[in-house]
């Protein structure tokens, strides 16, 4: 018997096991690949994006709610306490500004009265529910962006939420 056939099997084998090694480790550090896609173009609808910088395309984080705060802009600001394992995540702004919160923006979720934002969200309307409540633990997947007008890192705009 030729063992072409059989090193052939074997360096497919190994080709496919590295592979989803790879996937796994891709996705437990960017969030899992199916939350991460941008459901209904969310990031279309974000007010004044230039504002944001993207440091991750995607990322999943869990903690427990501090505050909800109900935006002019029409979105819901979800203020969090990251779990032990997310602890580098806030950087110093939110540490000195936020007690080291990081924030979750629910876009396009609430009546909007600040004037220049209402084109952002024309024909749209985020479906997540239900928003949470302060104490809960919530767990976010969307993109990790640097809020260049505050300074500080930010879950924006939410594309999946949990409460668990």
């Amino acid at each position: 018997m030729k063992p072409w056939p059989i090193i052939s099997l074997i360096l497919i084998v190994l080709a496919s096991v590295g592979a989803a090694a790879y996937y796994v480790w891709e996705a437990s550090i960017m969030g899992t690949p199916s939350l991460c896609r941008d459901p209904n173009n969310i990031s279309s609808h974000v007010y004044n994006p230039a504002r944001l910088q993207t440091i991750r395309e995607c990322i999943t984080v869990s903690g427990i709610v501090n505050n909800v705060i109900v935006e002019d802009d029409g979105d819901y600001h979800v203020w969090f306490h990251v779990d032990p394992q997310y602890a580098s995540l806030p950087n110093r702004a939110n540490n000195d500004y936020r007690q080291g919160d990081l924030l979750a923006e629910i876009i396009c979720a609430t009546t909007i009265t600040q004037q220049d934002a209402v084109l952002a969200c024309e024909n749209y309307t985020n479906q997540i529910l239900p928003i949470p409540n302060s104490n809960q633990n919530i767990t976010v997947t969307g993109p990790y962006v640097l809020n260049n007008v505050y300074g500080w890192m930010e879950v924006h705009p939410v594309y999946f939420l949990s409460i668990s």
